[in-house]
């Protein structure tokens, strides 16, 4: 296949996916009343974005460096919302871990200081760490509307992920037939400090593995270029058959 035929060919993958995604309504404009009103012009325009960026990148790259660069462009476009999204995700989840520890001393401490856990999730929801204050204002949420705390409670283990999973249940669990909570809480607060200790090992352990990375991309190139290369062309100069 010539390179002609293989740009073609990346144009019209560029220009079929750009029409998928601008005819695939948002779910928003699918559902409800609103589903036969036309998009704003704002929507509109935003809608051609992925089709005007995949053609011109892969224009671009295919002047530059031609059919194989353009496919490469192609493939990081269409990849770059997922690869954003999953290291949102990540980054969420890393700040919920850290930040965890901190909300189960709080509660701790509120709930010793004599509040009920639906008072201490009031008193919390305005102090708790910025990562998990959405959850505990959906709680509280939740129950000024009438739900049950045992039932409203699960909202954290779903927002938050399975860290928050204990402390759910030790909740519920006590909103229903009414255990003691001091305990169960003290230890799942140990517990959850030993898991952030091992988090932040693990990533001390990782980073000479993360800085290897520049170093053998830029410390050692270097190296060899203002070491290597000089001795070598040395050498080389020296022998009979190399010489000038």
């Amino acid at each position: 296949m010539t390179d002609a035929a293989v740009t073609a060919l990346v144009f019209v993958v560029v220009i079929t996916i750009g029409r998928l995604a601008r005819s695939r309504p948002p779910l928003c404009a699918r559902v409800g009343p609103l589903a036969d009103s036309p998009a704003p012009p704002a929507r509109r325009v935003r809608a051609h974005q992925p089709l005007v960026v995949g053609i011109a990148c892969a224009a671009i790259a295919t002047l530059i460096a031609g059919p194989m660069a353009t496919a490469i462009v192609v493939v990081a476009v269409l990849l770059r919302p997922r690869l954003t999204v999953h290291r949102n995700r990540r980054r969420r989840v890393a700040a919920v871990n850290r930040a965890f520890p901190d909300f189960v001393d709080m509660l701790v401490l509120t709930i010793r200081s004599g509040c009920t856990p639906v008072q201490a999730i009031r008193t919390l929801r305005g102090s708790a760490p910025e990562a998990l204050r959405a959850a505990v204002i959906a709680v509280d949420r939740h129950v000024a509307d009438g739900q049950r705390f045992a039932d409203a409670i699960r909202i954290l283990a779903v927002e938050l992920g399975p860290i928050a999973q204990p402390l759910s249940d030790s909740l519920a669990l006590a909103d229903r037939h009414g255990t003691p909570l001091a305990p169960i809480l003290d230890r799942l607060a140990d517990e959850t400090r030993a898991h952030r200790r091992r988090a932040a090992d693990v990533s001390a352990r990782q980073l000479p593995i993360r800085l290897s990375f520049p170093l053998v991309g830029c410390t050692l190139p270097s190296f060899v270029l203002l070491t290597i290369v000089p001795l070598m062309a040395g050498t080389l100069s020296s022998l009979p058959g190399f010489s000038r």
